[in-house]
């Protein structure tokens, strides 16, 4: 019996590595943003008075950077606990980033960035992020689509903890608000991503999959 359910125990770890794999896709996709986050002649700007009334905050950069393992916890939570909502996000966020990158390509926009002359530990995350990132690919901001995408499978999910939940709506949303604090996206690149998102949420909510036959490493025991 020990046996027996030491085998059906490296079985599911095994299956959840193999689900893990297709998670790749997501820094594979980003390899295309560098190409297009170029200055390629006249850009449009979607600024509106919201923008205006919103200022300029440095320690909202501690939420955007952490944007990276915000996605790289709760994909690995859906990837352990809810395969189905799992590949379910994992499609949304290739399509939404895809579409992004097309949408950055024949709608190119820039977001001004402000003078940040602070020389304290905040001040040189922001300097460093504008330094490393240019001020274009904002419409929609893929950070606040991946955010809101992640955010409402997690939540929607009957296998995750409240706990969890509440963690991953906390981040989501400061996350999302930081993209405009620190001056990275106008209030209409947010809104866009969020309607994006969730467009893309209603339009396989429904859908199901035969996950059964979704195999990704053939292996015979």
């Amino acid at each position: 019996m020990e046996q027996l359910q030491n085998k059906v125990v490296t079985y599911e770890w095994r299956e959840v590595i193999k689900r893990g794999l297709l998670g790749l896709s997501i820094p594979i996709i980003s390899l295309t943003y560098p190409l297009l986050n170029q200055y390629r002649g006249e850009t449009n700007s979607v600024y509106t008075f919201v923008d205006k009334i919103i200022p300029f905050n440095k320690i909202f950069i501690i939420p955007y950077v952490s944007w990276y393992v915000f996605i790289a916890i709760f994909t690995v939570v859906l990837c352990i606990l809810d395969k189905e909502r799992y590949f379910k996000l994992l499609i949304t966020l290739n399509i939404g980033m895809i579409t992004c990158y097309i949408i950055y390509y024949f709608y190119p926009t820039h977001v001004p960035r402000p003078m940040v002359t602070g020389t304290d530990f905040l001040s040189d995350l922001v300097l460093n992020l504008y330094a490393a990132d240019n001020p274009y690919n904002c419409f929609p901001s893929i950070h606040v689509l991946n955010s809101m995408l992640i955010g409402i499978y997690i939540c929607v999910s009957e296998k995750v903890s409240r706990w969890i939940k509440a963690t991953c709506v906390i981040m989501s949303g400061s996350i999302i608000l930081s993209t405009m604090f620190i001056k990275q996206h106008y209030f209409a690149d947010v809104l866009a991503a969020i309607l994006f998102a969730f467009i893309l949420y209603f339009s396989f909510r429904s859908r199901k999959f035969n996950l059964d036959k979704i195999k990704i490493i053939s292996y015979t025991e």
